[in-house]
Parts: C-alpha cells; sequence; structure tokens
C-alpha cells in the first residue's frame, strides 16, 4: 500500500508539471495561429479522444499517466497539402516562434510560483535561517568553538543566506578537508572557524557531517506573506538549482548526485510523511527544475531550439534539416545514457538504503 501511495503521488506530481509544460506550447501555439493536430495527457494507447465540432485539434486521454505532448506543424511537409504554409511554426516570425519554444518554461514558472502562494496561504512562509541551534559535543563544530545561537554566514568565502546555502556549500560539493565558517556571533563580533568535518558513507556515498543543528524553519502567515514567499520561494529555489547546475559543470557536485524518476520516487517516499506542504514545496522544485533544464542549449531541449532560432535570426541563414536532425540524435542519445547512469545510481542508492 505504501508503495501504491507513493506511485499515485508520484504520477500526480510529475503529471501536472509536465502537463503544464505542453499546456504552455499548446495555447500559445493555437494564439500564433499554427495548425495544432493533437493535445495529450498522457501516453501510450489513447483511452478518450475528442474534437469539438469546427476544430482541428484532437484532445486525448492516453494509457499511462505520465506526461504528454502537442503534435503541431512545425516543419513544411510537401506531402501534406492540408496544412497552409502559414499555418506552419517554421513560417511564422522570429517573435512568434520564439512565445511558442518558451511558453512551456513559462508556464513551469508560473506553475511553481502559484505553488509557492498556496502553500505560503495554507501554512505561512517559511524562514529557515542560517542560525545554529545546538552543536554535537566532540565533533567539529564544538571543536573549533562553534556555539549555539551562531548565524552562519560564510562558508570557505561564499555568503550565505539560508539553511538550504549552507547544506549545499558544507554537504553537496566534493568534500574538502577543511572548512571555514564566517559566523556572527550573539554579541556582534564575527568570527572565523576552520572546521576539519567527520567523513561518513550514506549509499555507498561519502558526506560530510559537521555536528550543528539548525533552530529549524519559523512560519510566518497572512496573504501578504504568502504573496512574498511565491516570489521568494521561486527566487531562492531557481538560485539553489542554478547553484547546484554551476557546480556540476565546474566538477564540485558530482554526477551521482543527480536523480532520475527512480530517485524522485525514492525522495518522495520519504518526505510524504511530513504531509501537503513537503509535496507542494517539491513539485514546485521539481517544476522550476523542468523549467531550467529546459533553457540549458541542449538539442532535445527547448533551449537547444531556441538558440538555432537565434542563430538563424542572426545569420539570416536557414540551417540544414540533415544537420539539425543529426544534432537531435546526438542530444538525444547523449541524453539516453545520462538518464541510464542516473538510473542506474538511484537503484544503487534505493537498493542500498
Amino acid at each position: 500500500m505504501n508503495f501504491i501511495i507513493t506511485i499515485l503521488i508520484l504520477i500526480v506530481m510529475l503529471s501536472l508539471i509536465i502537463c503544464i509544460h505542453e499546456f504552455g506550447h499548446f495555447i500559445t501555439a493555437k494564439k500564433s495561429g499554427v495548425y495544432v493536430d493533437e493535445f495529450s495527457m498522457g501516453m501510450g494507447p489513447t483511452l478518450l479522444k475528442y474534437k469539438p465540432k469546427k476544430s482541428e485539434t484532437t484532445y486525448c486521454l492516453r494509457l499511462f499517466p505520465i506526461g504528454g505532448f502537442v503534435s503541431m506543424a512545425e516543419k513544411v511537409d510537401p506531402d501534406n497539402k492540408t496544412i497552409k504554409k502559414e499555418r506552419v511554426l517554421e513560417n511564422k516570425s522570429f517573435l512568434r516562434q520564439f512565445m511558442v519554444l518558451i511558453a512551456g518554461i513559462f508556464m513551469n514558472c508560473v506553475l511553481a510560483i502559484i505553488l509557492f502562494f498556496i502553500s505560503g496561504l495554507a501554512y505561512g512562509m517559511p524562514v529557515e535561517e542560517p542560525i545554529v541551534k545546538s552543536v554535537v559535543e566532540g565533533k567539529a563544530a564544538q571543536i573549533a568553538g562553534i556555539e549555539a545561537g551562531d548565524r552562519i554566514l560564510k562558508v570557505n568565502g561564499v555568503s550565505i543566506k539560508s539553511w538550504d546555502d549552507f547544506l549545499l556549500e558544507a554537504s553537496g560539493k566534493k568534500i574538502k578537508d577543511n572548512y571555514v565558517l564566517t559566523v556572527s556571533k550573539t554579541d556582534g563580533r564575527v568570527v572565523d572557524y576552520n572546521l576539519v568535518p567527520e567523513i561518513v558513507v550514506v549509499k555507498k556515498q561519502e558526506v560530510t557531517r559537521f555536528g550543528i543543528e539548525a533552530v529549524g524553519t519559523v512560519y510566518h502567515k497572512g496573504f501578504v506573506n504568502a504573496l512574498k514567499y511565491s516570489v521568494i520561494g521561486f527566487y531562492d529555489t531557481s538560485k539553489t538549482i542554478l547553484k547546484i547546475l554551476g557546480s556540476l559543470f565546474t566538477g564540485q557536485v558530482s554526477l551521482k548526485s543527480l536523480s532520475g524518476p527512480v530517485g524522485i520516487y525514492s525522495i518522495v517516499d520519504d518526505v510524504k510523511h511530513y504531509g501537503l506542504e513537503t509535496i507542494i514545496y517539491l513539485t514546485a522544485y521539481l517544476s522550476i527544475n523542468v523549467a531550467i533544464m529546459n533553457l540549458l542549449p541542449v538539442p532535445v531541449f527547448d533551449g537547444g531550439r531556441i538558440l538555432l532560432l537565434i542563430i538563424e535570426k542572426v545569420t539570416k541563414h536557414k540551417s540544414s534539416e540533415k544537420v539539425e536532425l543529426i544534432i537531435n540524435y546526438i542530444g538525444f542519445g547523449l541524453m539516453i545514457l545520462l538518464m541510464l547512469y542516473v538510473t542506474f545510481n538511484d537503484i544503487v542508492k534505493l537498493v542500498v538504503k
């Protein structure tokens, strides 16, 4: 039963995120006059379909409730005489093409902002400041001299604004022999402490332990605070994801830290008992993650297509369909390899959990 509940939660989360993304492409394409043949929720065999009178678009509900897609006229098909050339995406203006391509990313951002607002309205705006509640006797923090009430300002020179920032710098990146924590004492003094953390193995991966406990989360309720949280939550989460992405490219964060569907299942299974607030936050986080990943200039993502569109606009030369197809195949192949690698690591972590 626990497995089924986790799977259902995961399906609802991923379906919402992907369908909202595809809806962005769909509604913008329709408004731009692009021919849209089908809008589907789910994948696989069709369960239900509906085509309104005087509509070119068929709306489908498919068997597997993961994701969805939009089938539109993107390229001119010489063999298809029923679709007028002006209804094809590639024949639209640069601005209209750009809007159709960016719309999915935009809708994922809107979804995250709405989810943060709903959470803020229901539970309040969570504030988790980088303040030490207590230190463990005999561990790195206590040995160095850190005390309860200290506010962490920097880790190895990197500014810390939240407890998440601290966790990323102190635990998320590659392990260092020594960490310099700059803290503000309760009397106003700013002091640097050198810490040598304990290294422990969790799920076959080395992680740091400093022996520090956070003060926890404080909630500020009210409509205004919910509005603030919709903006602050979106900004802080986006910043954290971008930091992690940047650290992946620089090698400070290992590829083993990435999670695919199996890893997300494990996360949902771990956090679902914390309640709806955590599920809402995780859905918002994943929605922003999808938006940012789709901005990457990789051929299989929207960002890759947007980059190609911009290059065509600047050079005033349309790219070869053959070259575009080869690049897409290469990009798709690399993404499949990455997903296989990530999934393998997720399964290993799940097995040794």
